[in-house]
C-alpha cells in the first residue's frame, strides 16, 4: 500500500511540475506542433475526487511525455475548452480540431459540453486503443449540406481493435442531408458499397476487433444511426433513439456480414424502420459486408410505435446461434423475422437460420398495426431450431397471428414454452399460423384465453407438421 501512495505522489509530482504537461490556456513550446488535450472533468467523479488528475499523471508518466496533456483544471467544462481549433459554438468548424485530438494518439480523450455544440462537415477518425469519451450533453452535429457520417474508424482496410465510444448526443442534422438512397432508390440500390459515400450513418465501423459503443443519443440520421460489419467482439448498450421520423428507413442498429462475438443491450426510443437489424446479406449499397453472422445476443429493446425490435436477414450467408431476449413496447410490423427480402435475387436462394432463441417478448401492436404477425419465418427461411420461451401478449389493438412459418419456409423444431396469449381485440388469433413445414413442434405451458368474438386458436395448420407434443395446454373462449 505504501509503494502505491508513493508511485501516485512521483507521477503527481511529475505531472505537475514538468515543463512538458501544458497548463490551461498554456502552448507548448515552439516545434511540438498542436498542444494536446484531453479534456476531464470532475463531474463525472464523485465528492470532488481528484482520481482524474492523479490518473492522467500515471498516464502521462508511463507514456514518456508521448501521451495527451491534461487540463489541470478539473473543474473548467463547459466554458473552457482548451482544443485548439474547437469552439463549440455551433457556427465554427470543429473538424480540424477534433480530428487533431484523435490523431495525438492518446488512449483517453474527453470532450466536455460546449456552449452549443460542436460541428462538423467531414467524418472523424478513431484510432485503434482509443477511448473517446464525450459529455452525456455534449452534441456532435453533423453540418448542413456535409454529406457525411459521423464518426468511423481509422483502419477499416488494414483493421482497427480496442476502440470505446461513450457519450454524447450525435447529431444527424437529416433535414439538410440526401443520400444516394433517398435520392433515388430504384437507380442506387444495387450500387456496391463504397465506405467513402455518404449513406445517412451516424456511426460506421468496419473491421474492428473489440468495439464497445455505450452510453449513445442518436439523434436524427438520414438513414440508420449505426452500421457495422466485419466485427469481432463487440458490444453496444445503453443507447437512446431519438429520431424525428421524417425520413424512412431510420434503422438502430445495423450490423451486417462477417460479424461475430457481440452484445446488443438496452436500447430506448423509437425508429421509423428497424430497431436491430442483423442482416447477414443486404441491398448492395448498404451491404458493408456479406457473410454469416453468429454468436450475437440483443437483449432489452424498450420502445412505442418503433416499426420493428428485430430483423434477422439472410440471403446466401447464415445467421446462426443468436438470442433475443426483452422485447416491451408496442410496434405496427412483426416483433421478430427471420427474413430474405430477396436482396440478391440473381444468387441462388439460400435463407439459414441456425438456432434461434427469443425469451422475455411482451410487446404486442400499436394502433397503426400493418396487420403483421408477431413473430415471422419467411419462404424460403431454413431454420433448424426455433426456440420461444416467456412470451406473454394481451393484445388490445389489432388481432394478428402470433407465429407464422410462411409457405416455402421450413422449421426443423419450433419449440414454445411458457406463453400466453390473451386476445382482447376484435377478431382472431392464431397462436400458432402454418402454412410451411415444421418438423417437429413442441408446446408446453402454453394459455390461450379469448371470447366468442375475440378469439383465440392454438394452431393452423396450412402445411406441414410431422410431430406434435404437447404439455399443460389450455385454450379456451369464453
Amino acid at each position: 500500500m505504501n509503494q502505491r501512495i508513493i508511485l501516485f505522489q512521483v507521477c503527481a509530482f511529475l505531472f505537475l511540475f514538468s515543463p512538458n504537461v501544458s497548463a490551461v490556456g498554456k502552448k507548448m513550446p515552439e516545434g511540438r506542433g498542436l498542444p494536446r488535450f484531453a479534456v476531464m472533468s470532475d463531474t463525472h467523479f464523485e465528492n470532488g475526487s481528484q482520481t482524474p488528475r492523479i490518473m492522467a499523471a500515471i498516464e502521462y508518466a508511463e507514456n514518456n511525455g508521448r501521451g495527451p496533456a491534461i487540463d489541470r483544471d478539473t473543474r473548467k467544462t463547459d466554458s473552457a475548452i482548451m482544443i485548439p481549433n474547437v469552439r463549440g459554438d455551433g457556427v465554427f468548424d470543429d473538424t480540424k480540431g477534433l480530428q487533431d485530438l484523435l490523431d495525438t494518439g492518446g488512449a483517453t480523450i474527453f470532450l466536455p459540453k460546449p456552449a452549443k455544440n460542436y460541428l462538423i462537415s467531414r467524418t472523424l477518425k478513431i484510432h485503434s486503443g482509443q477511448t473517446l469519451i464525450v459529455d452525456r450533453n455534449a452534441v456532435i452535429r453533423l453540418a448542413d449540406r456535409a454529406g457525411a457520417h459521423l464518426l468511423t474508424n481509422a483502419e477499416p482496410a488494414r483493421g482497427d481493435s480496442n476502440i470505446t465510444v461513450i457519450g454524447g448526443i450525435w447529431d444527424g442534422n437529416n433535414l439538410t442531408q440526401t443520400t444516394l438512397f433517398h435520392s433515388d432508390r430504384a437507380k442506387y440500390k444495387d450500387q456496391p458499397y463504397d465506405r467513402d459515400v455518404y449513406l445517412g450513418v451516424l456511426m460506421v465501423f468496419d473491421n474492428v476487433k473489440n468495439l464497445h459503443v455505450r452510453d449513445v443519443i442518436f439523434k436524427d440520421p438520414e438513414m440508420f444511426a449505426f452500421l457495422g460489419g466485419n466485427l469481432y467482439q463487440f458490444t453496444i448498450e445503453n443507447i437512446i433513439f431519438d429520431f424525428n421520423m421524417r425520413r424512412g428507413n431510420m434503422d438502430g442498429i445495423h450490423i451486417a456480414g462477417n460479424s461475430h462475438f457481440g452484445r446488443i443491450v438496452n436500447l430506448k426510443g423509437a425508429t421509423n424502420d428497424d430497431l436491430v437489424a442483423l442482416n447477414a446479406d443486404d441491398i448492395p449499397l448498404l451491404e458493408l459486408a456479406r457473410g454469416p453472422i453468429t454468436d450475437i445476443q440483443v437483449d432489452g429493446i424498450f420502445a412505442e410505435d418503433a416499426h420493428r425490435p428485430v430483423r434477422l436477414n439472410s440471403c446466401g450467408s447464415p445467421v446462426k446461434r443468436v438470442k433475443i431476449s426483452n422485447i416491451f413496447g408496442t410496434y405496427p410490423y412483426e416483433a421478430v423475422i427471420l427474413a430474405n427480402h430477396k436482396v440478391h435475387p440473381d444468387n441462388p436462394i439460400v435463407s439459414t437460420f441456425e438456432d434461434i432463441s427469443l425469451e422475455g417478448i411482451f410487446c404486442t401492436n400499436s394502433t397503426k398495426c400493418m396487420n403483421m404477425p408477431h413473430i415471422r419465418v419467411f419462404s424460403p427461411g431454413q431454420v433448424t431450431n426455433l426456440t420461444i420461451r416467456d412470451y406473454h401478449r394481451t393484445e388490445e389493438a389489432v388481432a394478428t397471428d402470433n407465429i407464422l412459418v410462411e409457405k416455402g419456409a421450413s422449421v426443423n423444431c419450433l419449440t414454445i414454452s411458457d406463453a400466453t396469449l390473451n386476445n382482447k381485440s376484435e377478431g382472431t388469433i392464431s397462436f400458432v399460423n402454418n402454412q410451411g413445414l415444421i418438423g417437429v413442434l413442441n408446446l408446453s405451458n402454453v394459455f390461450l384465453q379469448g371470447t366468442s368474438t375475440r378469439k383465440v386458436q392454438l394452431l393452423k395448420n396450412e402445411g406441414t407438421i410431422q410431430t406434435i407434443n404437447k404439455s399443460n395446454v389450455s385454450e379456451k373462449n369464453y
